[in-house]
C-alpha cells in the first residue's frame, strides 16, 4: 500500500475500520493515545488533529508496522459465529480469570500503601463495580447475543425465515452493549490516569508491582476485546440481521 493510498483511506475511514482491517495498527494508534475500541468510530484524520499529530507521521508509522510486524490474526475475515466463540474462549475466559485476582491485589495494595499513595484507594474502589459490570455484560453476551448470532448465521446458510429474538433485535441489544463498553472504557481510562500509566513508584512492594503489571495487561487485552466486538462482530451481526429481514 502506497503513501497516497494510505492518505486516501486516512481521510475516509475510521480508526476502528483501520484496526479491523489490520490489527497490527492498534500499536500505532496506542502509541499516539488514539482510542481504537470505544472511540473507534472517529475518522483517523480527526483523531490525529485532536492529538496534534501530523497525518504524514502517522502514515509512516502505519507503513512501518505493516512492513515489520508479523502478520496477525485476520479477525475481519472470520465468520461471526466463529469470532464470537473465539471472543468467549479467549477474552471472556481471561477476564473471568484475571478480575478476581486484580481486585484482591488492589485491595491489598490500598491497605498497605494507601497513606503514601492515596490513588491506590481510589483504584481499589473502582475495580469491584467494574468487575461486576463486566461479568454481567459477558453473561448477557453468552446467554443472549452470541446464541442469536449463531442462529443468524445458520438461517443465512439454510435460507430459513428469520426468527426475531425475545429482546427485539441484535441492534437493540448491541446498542446497550455499546453503552456498557463505553462505561468500561471510561473506567479503564480513569485507572490509567490515576496510576500515571501504571507507573510503579520506587517504594512499591512486589504485590504493588504485580498489580500494575496485571492492570497493564488487562487494559490492553480489554481494549482488543472491545475492538473486536464494536468494530467487527457487532456491525456484521447487525448487517446480517437486516439482510435476513428483507430476504
Amino acid at each position: 500500500m502506497s503513501l497516497n493510498q494510505l492518505q486516501d483511506l486516512q481521510t475516509t475511514e475510521s480508526v476502528g475500520d483501520w484496526v479491523a482491517a489490520d490489527f497490527r495498527l492498534a500499536n500505532v494508534f496506542t502509541k499516539y493515545g488514539i482510542d481504537f475500541c470505544c472511540g473507534g468510530d472517529v475518522p483517523v484524520g480527526q483523531a490525529c488533529a485532536e492529538k496534534g499529530i501530523s497525518v504524514k507521521t502517522l502514515l509512516r508509522d502505519v507503513q512501518t508496522a505493516q512492513a515489520t510486524a508479523a502478520v496477525g490474526e485476520q479477525y475481519n475475515d472470520w465468520s461471526i459465529d466463529f469470532l464470537s466463540d473465539y471472543i468467549v474462549n479467549q477474552f471472556h475466559a481471561y477476564t473471568r480469570r484475571m478480575l478476581p485476582q486484580i481486585v484482591e491485589y488492589a485491595g491489598a495494595v490500598a491497605n498497605a500503601h494507601g497513606a503514601q499513595h492515596p490513588e491506590t484507594i481510589t483504584i481499589a474502589a473502582l475495580l469491584p463495580p467494574l468487575a461486576e459490570e463486566m461479568l454481567d455484560h459477558m453473561d448477557s453476551e453468552e446467554e443472549l447475543l452470541y446464541p442469536y448470532i449463531k442462529q443468524l448465521v445458520q438461517q443465512g446458510a439454510t435460507g430459513s425465515p428469520l426468527k426475531p429474538p425475545a429482546f427485539g433485535s441484535a441492534e437493540i441489544l448491541i446498542e446497550e452493549m455499546d453503552r456498557e463498553h463505553e462505561e468500561t472504557g471510561d473506567v479503564l481510562e480513569e485507572l490509567v490516569e490515576l496510576s500515571d500509566g501504571f507507573t510503579v513508584p520506587d517504594d512499591a512492594c512486589n504485590t504493588y508491582r504485580a498489580l500494575y503489571g496485571f492492570l497493564t495487561e488487562f487494559e490492553a487485552t480489554t481494549k482488543k476485546h472491545i475492538h473486536l466486538e464494536n468494530n467487527i462482530l457487532f456491525p456484521k451481526a447487525i448487517r446480517l440481521e437486516k439482510q435476513l429481514a428483507v430476504a
